[in-house]
Order: C-alpha cells, then sequence, then structure tokens
C-alpha cells in the first residue's frame, strides 16, 4: 500500500471514528492471559475477513462487540509492556469497530483496517513471545532523575486531588444558587483537574464509576443508579434543571472528597506515571475526540485539553532524560505539543466558556484528530526510550 492509500484509508477511518460509536451494552469482560486473548481476537479477524472479502457480514453490530470484548479481555497485559503496539492495535480497532456499527458498511475501509490490525496483532503476539521492545520498568526504576521526576508528579497529583474537592464545591454553590449559566461554567470548570490526571483516577475504579459514568451504563437518563458528572450535565444542558441536580452535585462533591483522600494515600511509581502519558493521548485521540463523553455540554475541547495538560506535565518532568536518550523524538514531542495546543485554543477558547464541539465543522474536527494521533504516536515511544 502506498503513502497516498494508507491517507485514503486513515481519513475515512477517521471519519468512521468521528461518526461515534452509538450505544452499546455495557457487559462485564472476563479477563484472560494474553495468549489465550490474542489468538481469539486473530481467529476473529481471520473470520471477518472471510466475509470482508465477500462484502457480506453477517450481524456486524456483534461482530463490533465482539472484536472489542476480546480486545479488553487481555489488553491490560499490553498497555504497561507494549505501549507502542497498543496505540497501534486500537489505531486500527477503533475505527474498526465504529466502522461494523455504521448502518451503511464502507467494506475497501473495514478490509483495510482488519488487514492492518491482523498484522498487528501477530507483531505483537511475536513480541510478547521474544520479550522484544518490552518496557523494561526496572531501568525506570533504577533512574535517580526519573525517581526524583515521580516525587514531583506525585506531588503534581496531590494539587489536582486538591483542586477537584475546591471545584466540586464552586459546582455545589452554583448549582445551589439556582444561577443556570453560573452552574454550567462551574461544571465545566470541574471537569478540568478530573481529566488531568484520568490514569491516576482511573485506579480508584469504584469512585470513578460513580462520579464519571456515562449514560451508556445505565437503563436510561432517568436510572437512579445514574449519578456523578455526567447526570448533572443532562440535567444542566438538556433539561435546563439546575434545582434537580442539587441531589447530584452534593452527591458528586462527597465522592470529589472520598477521590482526593485515596490520591492522598496512594503512590505513583516512575514507570507507573510515565506510562500514565500513553494512556492520557490514547483516549483522547481515539475515543473524546467523537464527542460523545461531553455529548451534552458539547465541551469536548476542554477536556481534551485538559488531557493533553496532564501529559505535558508529565513530559516536562522527564523531557531533560529523554532528551539524552533520543533527542529527535523529544524533539517531535515538543513540536506536536504545541501544533495541538494551538489547534485547540483556535477551536475553543481557554477558561469557563467553550466552543459546543458538535458546532465545530467536522474538517476541523478530522484535523484536530489527526494532530493529537501525531501527538499520541511518540509520546507511547516515551516508556520505551527512558528504558533503554
Amino acid at each position: 500500500m502506498n503513502k497516498r492509500q494508507q491517507l485514503i484509508i486513515l481519513t475515512a477511518a477517521t471519519a468512521l471514528v468521528l461518526a461515534g460509536c452509538g450505544k452499546s451494552e455495557t457487559t462485564e469482560v472476563t479477563k484472560v492471559p494474553f495468549k489465550d486473548g490474542s489468538a481469539a481476537l486473530a481467529t476473529s479477524l481471520e473470520q471477518l475477513k472471510t466475509q470482508l472479502d465477500a462484502s457480506k457480514v453477517k450481524d456486524p453490530k456483534k461482530v463490533s462487540s465482539q472484536l472489542e470484548n476480546q480486545w479488553a479481555s487481555f489488553e491490560d497485559e499490553v498497555k504497561p509492556k507494549f505501549p507502542e503496539l497498543y496505540f497501534k492495535v486500537e489505531k486500527f480497532l477503533i475505527p474498526l469497530e465504529a466502522g461494523l456499527k455504521q448502518d451503511k458498511l464502507d467494506y475497501p475501509t473495514l478490509t483495510a483496517l482488519s488487514n492492518n490490525l491482523k498484522t498487528t496483532i501477530a507483531e505483537l503476539t511475536t513480541s510478547f513471545a521474544d520479550n522484544k521492545g518490552a518496557v523494561n520498568k526496572d531501568v525506570i526504576a533504577a533512574s535517580k532523575e526519573l525517581q526524583e521526576a515521580a516525587k514531583a508528579y506525585n506531588k503534581y497529583v496531590q494539587d489536582q486531588g486538591k483542586q477537584l474537592v475546591t471545584l466540586l464545591e464552586q459546582l455545589d454553590a452554583a448549582v445551589k444558587s439556582g444561577d443556570l449559566k453560573k452552574a454550567q461554567e462551574a461544571y465545566g470548570q470541574s471537569r478540568m483537574p478530573y481529566e488531568r490526571i484520568e490514569p491516576i483516577i482511573e485506579k480508584f475504579s469504584e469512585l470513578d464509576g460513580v462520579m464519571d459514568a456515562r449514560v451508556d451504563d445505565f437503563k436510561n437518563e432517568k436510572d437512579p443508579a445514574f449519578t456523578g458528572y455526567h447526570r448533572i450535565e443532562y440535567l444542566l444542558f438538556v433539561k435546563k434543571n439546575v434545582k434537580d441536580a442539587e441531589t447530584y452535585s452534593a452527591r458528586l462533591l462527597e465522592d470529589g472528597k472520598k477521590m482526593q483522600q485515596a490520591i492522598a494515600s496512594t503512590t505513583i511509581e516512575s514507570s507507573d506515571f510515565i506510562a500514565g502519558v500513553g494512556e492520557l493521548m490514547e483516549e483522547a485521540q481515539s475515543k473524546k475526540i467523537t464527542g460523545e463523553e461531553e455529548r451534552w455540554s458539547g465541551a469536548t475541547v476542554p477536556v481534551i485539553r485538559a488531557n493533553v495538560e496532564g501529559a505535558q506535565a508529565i513530559y516536562d518532568l522527564v523531557k531533560g532524560e529523554l532528551k539524552k536518550k533520543d533527542a529527535a523524538l523529544d524533539e517531535k514531542i515538543s513540536k506536536s505539543m504545541n501544533t495541538v495546543i494551538e489547534a485547540m485554543n483556535t477551536l475553543s477558547p481557554v477558561g469557563a466558556t467553550w466552543t459546543d464541539f458538535s458546532k465545530i465543522e467536522q474538517s476541523k474536527q478530522v484535523d484536530l484528530k489527526n494532530k493529537l494521533e501525531a501527538l499520541a504516536e511518540p509520546l507511547v515511544k516515551m516508556p520505551g526510550t527512558l528504558s533503554k
């Protein structure tokens, strides 16, 4: 495949991601060893290839969910050891899943994505067998410079935890005041510290589940179990009902205090905080760029900006060591970071207000997605480079 063909395929794939994956049923995924999970995924891709070649996929939405669940069954084993290959799998898998959920299937694009994903899974299987290119946590842990960086990052996370509580207090006060515009702005501001340290927050899955779960995980918007940020988002931006948001903002504040305490009691090791940079950017450019997380508030750009700020905080702490190991990679990250920040600031203002993502032209959404991906690609190389 030549470069022009690759560009056409990636552009089409980006369009599939931005089209969104739609609402899917939430299922419990059973974790399996890498060998079993990768074999099952490879088999499914082989079966899908046969159907794509015949331009006839039986129940494509079911196939999409199957691929998603099979990857989820072993991805946690891949992420810390092979972040570059993890990113590469998601680069092809996410648009493939999205494309299979469309009413009209784009067979050439789906075929190319499926073939690329199959090749990547084979590469990943070989890398696991040979332990080739794996992040060496022992090297990172032994570096005095990276240990100092980890201490500084722990302080950053603690500060963000404190900011989270302060901004949730402001959100609760704004909701109680009955001022809709003030409450909406406070909602957006309160999301920022949460998103800057998301990889750390996700370690506390029970709290994260009640604070940041989306409606897709529940029966509907009125499900009593649907609480947290996105219940408040629905009430403030769709129902425009400040009064009904009071109970949920009070609950979110209490959960935020528990989260801050949980963050305060944990210590983040150097290898873990360096790996977090890839997690922030991978999710930003593959999932959040669809606008589905902030579907009612339209605050997609501010949320992604917070992810980028969190990634930049990590990068800034290790760039001295990174430059020693790979000056070209450091320069590429620095330039890509500036490009992304400039693009976001052009699309939406910095501060308490923002441009609704759904009102941004799709060509500009695609451009931002591509710039985020161009930043994520060198960032996920950082853990492996620093562990050499």
